[in-house]
């Protein structure tokens, strides 16, 4: 309403006291310094860093179940070989029985392969009761109520390639190292939505809707009214020139999360060089490991044939045998453990260069 209506004739203009108004407002911003744009960017940087986060989490789990599942099978073949190597003590007690009985032997021998023969038993019953938690294990990692039977993983020894892992390059692609970057354009963005409060914030608003009230007394128009169309727009700027130091701040907290994922990156990229230099020599020390009780459980293996053979023609000594028979016992489970020990490493170096799922 213009000053011209008011002078003209003041008593004319319609007044109330219980003036209101009902309608739609819209209003939509036209710049804000850029401050929308970055948080729609910061947006899409954590969705895709989410899931970064998504498919580590899931090769955690391929490697734990990988993890868990070779453990089995190799508690399940020593255990097996943990039988046999009883079935040969306990025919090994009976020969000596007999042979007791009919004045052959003395009583010491029963004594000395007895022991042995328990001694073997408790420690299948030490690998079965591994064997039961590791399978726990595995069923409440995979959520199910049963395992189904295990089936058998060959084994092949390959030696490390020149240039299989470690390189800057293979670093670089892997999400560990891709997360850490995106850290860095977040917090780029998080310094330019900072700087947004720099600049004016300029936004174009609407309303439309309609009015009600009574005409007062003082009115010639008292208690005549109508609802009448109420209806504007318009531009508005608003630009902060002093805030007690409060943009300054935030500025500054910005720029020091950018650095503090600056030094993120390069403490991620040195740590995976580490792990992955920790990865291949766990690799070469398993095939060193392995080889090593190949050759030991085929030596020790010839020593129980012979010490069996000089003990049946009663050229041995019983201790000489349980000796024997023990340290082939100790050579072949050290073989089987080997054996998987490599897998696990495998597996390990997988796990970092995020290849088990494909694998």
């Amino acid at each position: 309403m213009t000053p011209a209506t008011m002078f003209k004739d003041p008593f004319a203009v319609p007044t109330t006291e219980d003036l209101f108004v009902t309608g739609i407002m819209y209003e939509v911003p036209l710049f804000t310094g850029f401050a929308q744009q970055s948080s729609v960017e910061i947006a899409a940087l954590q969705k895709e860093m989410a899931g970064a986060a998504v498919k580590l989490s899931r090769e955690q789990l391929i490697y734990n179940v990988k993890t868990l599942y070779v453990t089995i099978l190799s508690l399940q073949s020593q255990e097996k070989a943990q039988r046999s190597y009883i079935k040969a003590l306990q025919r090994l007690f009976d020969d000596i029985s007999r042979e007791f009985e009919v004045g052959t032997r003395a009583r010491i021998d029963t004594l000395k392969a007895a022991a042995d023969l328990e001694k073997a038993k408790s420690h299948r019953a030490q690998m079965a009761s591994s064997q039961t938690i590791a399978t726990a294990a595995l069923t409440s990692l995979l959520n199910v109520e049963q395992l189904p039977e295990l089936e058998e993983i060959k084994i092949t020894i390959k030696q490390i390639k020149e240039g299989e892992a470690g390189s800057t390059a293979q670093i670089q692609e892997l999400e560990r190292y891709r997360k850490a970057r995106l850290e860095i354009v977040k917090s780029e963005k998080l310094i330019q939505k900072s700087n947004a409060a720099l600049y004016p914030q300029i936004s174009l608003n609407a309303f439309y809707g309609q009015n009600f009230g009574t005409n007062d007394n003082s009115n010639v128009n008292s208690g005549d009214w109508k609802n009448k169309e109420v209806w504007q727009a318009g531009v508005n700027i608003k630009w902060n020139i002093f805030d007690f130091g409060e943009q300054r701040s935030a500025l500054q907290k910005a720029r020091i999360a950018r650095q503090q994922s600056l030094r993120d990156r390069l403490q991620t990229e040195l740590e995976l060089k580490r792990l992955l230099t920790e990865a291949l020599t766990r690799i070469e020390t398993a095939i060193v490991d392995y080889k090593s009780a190949e050759t030991e459980f085929a030596l020790t293996r010839e020593t129980e044939t012979i010490e069996q053979t000089r003990f049946d023609m009663g050229a041995g000594d019983i201790n000489d045998l349980l000796q024997a028979k023990a340290r082939n016992q100790l050579a072949l489970s050290r073989f089987i453990s080997a054996g998987y020990s490599y897998k696990n490493a495998r597996f390990y170096l997988d796990y970092l260069l995020e290849s088990g799922e494909r694998k």
